[in-house]
């Protein structure tokens, strides 16, 4: 365990202050309002402080950073069911990440890996889904805002919320596949992608 004792109280103070800034920010916070952030030696510390509470210091575009579940914490998390979506929530987010991300992405109008580089679109593209009730998608969209993976606000626009900004490279690449697998599950990357799953859970075994 990481003894902070051995530094200053002032270098304590920025620490734990930059800890509980990114765990704890509905945004990425910049790099010039924390110290801790801007020093190699405490952002080491705030790194380790982190890594002991399962989670991880993620850096971000324009020196921005933010906090996320380290990738073998996630798995294990998603392994139990601990903090999944309800089914429905699932399927609403989906549609969103379709619509805003996967579709502008292929025809090339976003290029950013960033999930809130989007396309705003209102709930009239999500009522077109008729697996789905409009009352049901309009409350799954109440609770994915409320807690910040679709953004908030009382406009129509719906897009990826900040909690997306949590992700590590590793969940945001599964990501991208599990929509490519749910798009188009008989092409070629899918097929791709299945291979290397099936091999890495091999190895793993």
């Amino acid at each position: 365990m990481i003894d902070i004792r051995g530094y200053d109280e002032r270098a304590r103070s920025e620490v734990l202050a930059t800890v509980a800034a990114l765990e704890t920010s509905d945004e990425p916070i910049p790099e010039s309002s924390y110290p801790a952030l801007r020093d190699n030696a405490l952002r080491e510390m705030v790194r380790q402080l982190l890594a002991e509470a399962g989670r991880c210091l993620l850096e971000l575009d324009n020196r921005r950073w933010s906090s996320g579940y380290q990738d073998n914490i996630a798995d294990d998390l998603s392994a139990k069911a601990i903090g999944q979506l309800a089914p429905t929530d699932r399927a609403v987010l989906a549609l969103v990440l379709l619509h805003s991300v996967a579709i502008p992405r292929a025809a090339g109008r976003i290029t950013s890996p960033d999930w809130t580089v989007s396309e705003a679109i209102d709930r009239t593209v999500l009522h077109q889904c008729k697996a789905i009730a409009n009352g049901q998608i309009d409350r799954s969209i109440r609770r994915l805002q409320a807690r910040g993976i679709l953004r908030r606000g009382h406009g129509a626009e719906i897009r990826p919320g900040p909690q997306f900004q949590r992700l590590t490279e590793c969940r945001s690449r599964t990501l991208w596949e599990d929509l490519v697998l749910l798009c188009k599950p008989s092409g070629a990357q899918a097929a791709q992608i299945k291979r290397r799953r099936t091999r890495d859970k091999e190895q793993r075994q």
